[in-house]
Order: structure tokens, then sequence, then C-alpha cells
């Protein structure tokens, strides 16, 4: 059985995605994937001992009931820490990376550094062509993406 000074978590789950790996107490460090239509995520931290006390992101939450909503921003990767703190001060960090892909895949703009790029820039386009004089040895395309975290494959067909 627990002692009253222990500063560990008996159970964690998140109201969207998996925890990986799965939940172990000794386990302090998670990773979970959610969806790109999920905006916010909560965490529930049960306590292994009734007498410590629990935060998620410094907010105090009940041992076994959900934190606040926590935001998630489009593409990018929040730490979610969870710390515990046992009767006699002892304290564990659990953190959970939650991870909010981009569903956008769409460009801002595509840039030729020389000649002509037909049809003229247009996020619904996924084909061009470049015309270029005879005399021009190599061009530089330059893609910008339309979400900061996304990256670009250019695929040249001779």
């Amino acid at each position: 059985f627990p002692t009253r000074r222990s500063s560990d978590l008996a159970n964690l789950t998140v109201s969207s995605g998996t925890l990986t790996p799965v939940f172990a107490t000794a386990t302090t460090t998670y990773a979970v994937t959610v969806t790109a239509a999920t905006s916010s995520i909560t965490v529930t931290p049960t306590t292994a001992d009734a007498g410590a006390t629990v935060q998620v992101n410094g907010v105090t939450v009940a041992s076994g009931s959900a934190s606040g909503n926590i935001a998630l921003g489009v593409g990018t990767t929040v730490a979610v820490h969870v710390v515990v703190k046992a009767q006699d001060g002892t304290q564990k960090t659990y953190t959970v990376n939650v991870t909010r892909p981009s569903n956008n895949a769409n460009l801002a703009n595509l840039t030729i550094s020389s000649g002509t790029l037909t049809p003229a820039f247009a996020a619904a386009t996924v084909t061009y062509t470049a015309s270029v004089s005879n005399a021009t040895a190599s061009i530089t395309l330059t893609p910008t993406v339309a979400e900061a975290h996304a990256t670009v494959k250019v695929t040249v067909r001779r």
C-alpha cells in the first residue's frame, strides 16, 4: 500500500487520444496525439495517496477529477505538467506532450526565380508548369506553406 508520503499517481487519463506508453506509476513522460479537429484536452490524474495534492499546469485538481480545458494550437505540441505533492512535501512531475496536427496542406504562395509559372498561383492548384528561356540553367522554386508547421516536398518532372 502507498505510504502517506507517496507523490505517485495511481492513474492518469486524457479526454482525447491515447497515452503512449500505457500509464505506469514509474513512467513520468507520455505522448498523446489528438485529431486536427481537437481544440482542447483535459487530464484526469488520480493520486496513489489520498492525502497527496495534484496540480495540472499549476492549477489544483481534485484526485480523480478532470482538469480544466487545456487549449491546443493547430500544428503544435503542448506540454501538460502534472505535479503530485505528498504530505511530506515530496513532489513528482508527470509530463504529457499533446500534439495536435494540422490538416492544412495548402500553400500560401509559390514563386519562381526566373520565367513564368502557369497557371498563376492559387492555393487549390497542385500542378504548375514553369516556362524559362533556353539560356536558363537553373531556377529556384520557393513554396510558402499556409500552416507554419507544415513541410513541403517538391517533385520535378522533366
